[in-house]
């Protein structure tokens, strides 16, 4: 609540020129805050509301990260188990590959036979390709995920 006052003397006011030459004059200003609307309660209120929103902006930031890392390490962790099952299925088209050429080779068995194991074999060699080229992709992200790579 902002406050003004002034004074002038009326011995100082004169009838003909209005004011004379010994003119003189005093005032001040005075604030109260006593009484201001609740402005502090309320900048009080709005400083502790955007505190408590920083706060949870801060819990949201740290549950996306811990879900990433989560989610890159266990990306990772089947990456790595599904290069193991696909070496054991080139393991097993290079034995059937071998069996259909024995087969082949003894009459007992088509050329179509022996082509159609050089293709599982062939498949499963890009699929080996592919898982291996996938694990490095999520170790990669992994890696970015807990701040190993930028």
């Amino acid at each position: 609540m902002d406050q003004a006052a002034g004074l002038i003397p009326l011995h100082v006011m004169t009838t003909s020129s209005g004011l004379n030459d010994q003119y003189a004059a005093a005032g001040f200003n005075m604030t109260i805050p006593i009484f201001n609307g609740h402005l502090f309660g309320a900048l009080r209120n709005e400083a502790s509301a955007r505190f408590t929103a920083q706060q949870q902006n801060n819990r949201d930031l740290l549950d996306r990260i811990v879900r990433d890392v989560t989610q890159a390490w266990n990306d990772a962790n089947s990456g790595y188990q599904r290069l193991s099952v696909v070496q054991q299925l080139v393991n097993q088209a290079t034995l059937a590959l071998s069996l259909a050429q024995s087969r082949y080779q003894l009459g007992l068995s088509s050329i179509v036979e022996f082509t159609q194991a050089q293709l599982n074999l062939t498949q499963a060699q890009i699929e080996q390709v592919n898982a291996a080229y996938d694990y490095d992709t999520q170790l990669s992200v992994l890696n970015y995920s807990i701040g190993n790579l930028r």
